[in-house]
């Protein structure tokens, strides 16, 4: 049996938010009872068995590097008595995890807390001699604590964290990473989904392990809507709209009888040596979505409409993404409008946004219309007032 104590925030930072993902991961995946600051593994073995079923796939598409100072490849394994080592990329360390998996034990009882020793930050240490480093969960190394009684509001601090907190943290990372793209040669930026604070401790409040495996499975079918959009192009206004349209989510809540579902997406970029968080953003998805009762208002097949909606935020095939592929496109400013005017009409019911929408498709298809007059722009024009 082992106890994991918890005296650290939830608060919403990128650390934070991927240490208490591996935890209800983990949760999810074992025989546990959960308490708000403590959890109750009944078996040893709990983590050796996650790691050695951590699929192959998944492990494979977390395209994330690791930087020059990291120690988490050599060190974790030290810390476990192994003599092992993986290269310095976080999908090479998890099929090595996974392939040893059997022969990392946790046998004594972590406690998740901070101290601080000079100008370092432990993690369920007690000297930084024992800890493991990592860039990547060091991202907003400069937020968190600056209270003027400890002189830390301009100081910078490095972290350290314990062998047993690091495979918390990998565990995190492995089940909130989303895709790493690098958007028109720009630098590498990778996209995590994490659950929101809110949610967060709402599960580590006592919910049922049953309840904690229906939000990963939510949360997992988000991820593979916004992995389409982002490989395709990141665009904040595109991803926020998929999301209040997507009718497959709003019936897994509705389903499950989960009135709302709150996740924070984070952009995290690598900067020379330094992992940096670029963005954080707020997502709400509601078994009822506001967009559903203004669309009913005005237009007659409004479900059928959002359906169609939904195929032309998402599909690979969609006209609108194609448009939003390369940025000296003719029609890439068309569709970016387009995109921003669907925004404000689906999170806001601003109608006028719905106007601005079809008024950008025209536009489009202005550009590129054939000898016949024909374009895909005026295809889905037309399909649109099907549904009207």
């Amino acid at each position: 049996m082992v106890k994991i104590k918890i005296n650290y925030p939830v608060d919403g930072t990128f650390l934070s938010s991927l240490l208490f993902e591996g935890l209800l991961y983990t949760i999810s995946k074992s025989d546990c009872n959960v308490n708000t600051d403590e959890v109750e593994f009944k078996n040893a073995k709990f983590i050796s068995q996650i790691y050695a079923e951590l699929d192959d796939q998944r492990i494979r598409n977390i395209k994330v590097s690791m930087v020059g100072n990291d120690n988490i490849n050599r060190k974790l394994f030290e810390g476990f008595g192994l003599t092992r080592t993986s290269k310095k990329t976080y999908s090479d360390l998890f099929s090595v995890l996974k392939s040893i998996g059997g022969n990392i034990l946790i046998m004594r009882d972590p406690i998740i807390s901070v101290k601080l020793k000079k100008n370092c930050i432990l993690i369920d240490l007690d000297d930084k001699s024992e800890g493991i480093q990592a860039a990547l969960f060091k991202a907003e190394r400069y937020i968190g604590i600056s209270s003027a009684e400890t002189k830390l509001t301009s100081k910078h601090l490095t972290q350290y964290f314990s062998k047993e907190v690091t495979l918390i943290l990998l565990l995190g990372l492995y089940c909130s990473f989303i895709a790493t793209v690098a958007w028109h040669r720009q630098q590498r930026s990778s996209f995590f989904l994490t659950f929101s604070t809110e949610d967060i401790m709402k599960m580590l409040r006592g919910a049922e392990k049953e309840q904690i495996e229906i939000y990963f499975e939510i949360k997992n079918q988000a991820m593979n809507v916004f992995r389409n959009i982002i490989l395709k192009n990141p665009h904040n206004e595109l991803l926020l709209t998929e999301i209040a349209l997507n009718i497959q989510l709003q019936k897994m809540l509705r389903e499950r009888n989960i009135d709302k579902i709150s996740f924070t997406l984070f952009k995290v970029v690598l900067e020379g040596q330094i992992y940096k968080v670029y963005e954080r953003i707020p997502l709400t998805i509601l078994s009822e979505s506001p967009f559903s009762n203004v669309a009913s208002k005005f237009f007659k097949r409004a479900e059928d409409l959002i359906d169609y909606l939904h195929w032309l935020f998402s599909s690979p095939n969609s006209a609108i993404l194609n448009g939003l592929v390369d940025r000296n496109s003719t029609v890439y400013s068309n569709m970016i409008s387009a995109v921003n005017s669907m925004y404000r009409f689906v999170t806001l019911g601003d109608i006028q946004g719905w106007f601005e929408f079809m008024r950008e498709l025209y536009n489009a298809h202005e550009k590129t219309k054939n000898e016949k007059g024909e374009s895909e722009y005026i295809k889905i024009v037309r399909s649109i007032g099907t549904y009207m």
